[in-house]
């Protein structure tokens, strides 16, 4: 090999493609260039690929171990493909970063790296930054508390005066029919104007109509092949269950003004103001009441309960805007309209990404996992580039500092797609790479034509970690995701779809994204807007896109908690590769819940086979955050002190120093001891694992 630097073009080409064979090829073409640069990796060596699953800071911090122990035995630089989801994104963006700093051949273990500031090294800064959310100048748990409510206020600022326009505009009297003298409450006054609630009631009692009809429809439909033939019996289902729905709720919302008039009922009986005016109060402080006694509930109870909880809290919230529509001067106050000119202004010049809390997780992570180290400070300044690791770009990772692609996994949210198959799993895995940006449902752009080639590292791997948010398997009940999109407790980013060179607005930005949100509408594949989540929401090891890349030997780290050792992650993740990709995982999992007397699982890492789709093969290696025999003592006694380690809640991002160097010193100890035969390589390693009398493979890619 020669002495001469390697240089990687992306080769001319479309900027787009559907077809993933054209990325491979281009991905196969990066890590030729890479493995130059590293200098002791041949060009026909196994594709080698690394997966760091989600798990918050948790994760991060176990894998950072699990790095440092590839590092120290001199395999971390033989990793082609960095595959990273959620928290895992947090440790191997930092690698990226660094790497793309302080190349392969100039130093292996870039933890040991000196800091800008003189105040140590890499592995320093990040155990100091183990609590990252609060952790800065100037920045404290007030910060954050103050970042949350300011972004649920600006959202309630922008979003608000439109459902106040929406009551106040269905309280008018539209047309002059008057609502039937029957429809009220005893004692009260018969309902004049409301006409648009009037016609949500038609409406309801319309969908409850066609229902009553369908159902008939289908009463004679399965009993006869004929019809059956010309009309499916689960497009009656289907349509049945719409109309109920529409019914239902279409009914709830049109007799607000019937059920606020329980004041006037008060008043008729009780012949006392103060009673009416408390009456008044109850209509919306009741089913909030009860709502959140239904929440507090359903802890013990299952999502069913906490979904009617928070259908009540919301119906109590109308109910309040309905009273302060009927009962107050507000929608024909000067104060009014102001609120809603500044609400469309904000609407028209904001950018709701950076409003929402993605903005302070993504600077926060950025400020703790991408620290400046002195030799780039220097270089940077000498050619006049910004140290700010904010504003490094995905493409700013370079195939010549020799190390891994990096693999960000996101999960495209496809909860409204046409497609059944996206809209049941309610999301898609969408790659953010150095060379490439999209998915099997939306294709694959050239990151540097994708948003201008503007994409940061920060952006992508925080959108990696988007655990909180809307519309997501664990948020899609439509009660949850409207409230949790109107107090903007959210954390997805909405950003280009790669298949759209330009985005099509006929809404300010706010509104058009806030109302998908809310209401579930506009979220497929097929968007010139789509959004994106933690990956974790479709897949969290990381081990999906290996697979799809059919990488000869993959490593498998997972840190998520699993204090029943369900290997729910791993679970989900063979049958998805298996259901996509038609490739087979062999790896038997029975040591891993095998537990002694003081409850130590009797390994923690398992060993397999993928047997892809083509024939070929691959060696898989599966490392679980557990609790193993033979650890050093500062392990169990933080064990013992923190009985839920390693499985402690993903809701605690605030680590101090020993809770980080216990996960750390976990990571590095389990995968040294998998090294402790000291293999030249991972086709070395797996050899070296492989159970006594299995046969050797000598297959590579």
């Amino acid at each position: 090999m020669s002495g001469k630097n390697p240089q990687f073009e992306l080769e001319s080409g479309p900027g787009f493609t559907r077809d993933f064979r054209e990325v491979q090829r281009q991905e196969r073409a990066w890590l030729r260039t890479r493995r130059q640069a590293t200098g002791d990796v041949p060009d026909d060596a196994p594709v080698v690929g690394l997966a760091l699953s989600g798990g918050g800071i948790r994760s991060a911090t176990f894998n950072l171990g699990v790095l440092q122990a590839l590092a120290r035995a001199g395999l971390l630089h033989r990793v082609d493909y960095l595959s990273s989801v959620s928290g895992g994104g947090y440790i191997a963006a930092c690698l990226s970063w660094l790497r793309a700093h302080v190349p392969a051949r100039a130093q292996r273990d870039v933890g040991g790296a000196p800091l800008a500031n003189g105040q140590g090294s890499v592995l320093d800064w990040l155990r100091a930054h183990g609590n990252y959310l609060i952790n800065g100048k100037g920045v404290s748990g007030w910060t954050l508390g103050a970042s949350i409510l300011a972004g649920t206020l600006l959202n309630l600022l922008v979003l608000l005066p439109l459902l106040i326009g929406a009551v106040a505009l269905a309280s008018t009297n539209w047309w002059p029919t008057a609502w039937p003298t029957w429809l009220h409450l005893p004692g009260a006054q018969a309902i004049v104007g409301h006409d648009g609630f009037m016609l949500l009631l038609l409406i309801g009692a319309g969908a409850l109509v066609l229902y009553l009809m369908t159902l008939l429809l289908f009463a004679v439909a399965t009993s006869s092949e004929f019809f059956l033939q010309r009309l499916p019996e689960h497009r009656i289902r289907s349509l049945m269950g719409q109309c109920l729905a529409v019914g239902v709720m279409a009914l709830g919302l049109g007799l607000l003004p019937v059920f606020t008039g329980l004041e006037e009922t008060a008043l008729h009986y009780f012949d006392h103001q103060g009673v009416a005016t408390l009456t008044r109060q109850f209509t919306y402080l009741l089913p909030i009441a009860s709502g959140v006694l239904s929440l507090r509930a359903a802890r013990s109870r299952g999502e069913a309960l906490a979904a009617v909880g928070l259908s009540l809290v919301i119906y109590g919230l109308l109910t309040l805007l309905y009273h302060l529509c009927a009962h107050t001067p507000l929608p024909s106050s000067p104060g009014f309209y102001l609120w809603l000119g500044l609400s469309l202004v904000l609407a028209l010049i904001c950018n709701v990404n950076t409003l929402s809390l993605h903005s302070f997780y993504r600077g926060r992570l950025a400020n703790a996992y991408l620290p400046v180290v002195a030799d780039v400070a220097r270089a940077d300044r000498r050619k006049g580039r910004s140290t700010k690791p904010l504003n490094f770009r995905l493409v700013d990772i370079r195939a010549e500092a020799g190390g891994p692609l990096h693999l960000i996994n996101t999960t495209l949210n496809t909860a409204s797609s046409r497609q059944q198959k996206l809209r049941s799993r309610g999301g898609d895995s969408m790659v953010l790479s150095p060379l490439f940006c999209g998915s099997s449902a939306t294709g694959y752009r050239r990151t540097e034509d994708y948003l201008d080639g503007e994409l940061t590292l920060s952006t992508a791997f925080s959108v990696s970690g988007a655990a909180l948010d809307p519309n997501t398997y664990a948020t899609r009940s439509r009660a949850i995701s409207f409230l949790m999109t109107l107090i903007n407790a959210r954390l997805g980013f909405w950003t280009r779809n790669p298949d759209s060179a330009h985005q099509r607005r006929w809404l300010p930005s706010w509104y058009r994204f806030m109302l998908r949100e809310m209401f579930g509408i506009g979220l497929a594949e097929t968007q010139s807007d789509i959004h994106l989540s933690d990956g974790g929401h479709f897949e969290n090891l990381g081990l999906y896109e290996l697979v799809r890349r059919q990488c000869r030997y993959i490593v498998v780290c997972d840190a998520a908690a699993d204090p029943g050792t369900t290997l729910s992650d791993l679970g989900r993740a063979m049958q998805r590769v298996r259901a996509d990709f038609g490739a087979e995982i062999e790896l038997c999992a029975d040591a891993l819940a095998r537990v002694n007397d003081e409850g130590m699982a009797e390994r923690a890492y398992a060993t397999g086979k993928v047997r892809y789709a083509d024939g070929s093969e691959g060696d898989i290696l599966y490392l679980r955050a557990a609790l193993c025999p033979s650890l050093s003592a500062d392990i169990y006694a933080y064990w013992r002190t923190n009985p839920s380690f390693p499985d402690q809640s993903t809701v605690d991002q605030f680590f101090d120093e020993m809770q980080f160097d216990s996960y750390r010193q976990l990571g590095l100890e389990l995968m040294a001891k998998l090294l402790v035969q000291q293999p030249d390589s991972f086709e070395t390693l797996f050899r070296q694992l492989a159970p006594v009398g299995a046969p050797a493979s000598t297959e590579s890619a």
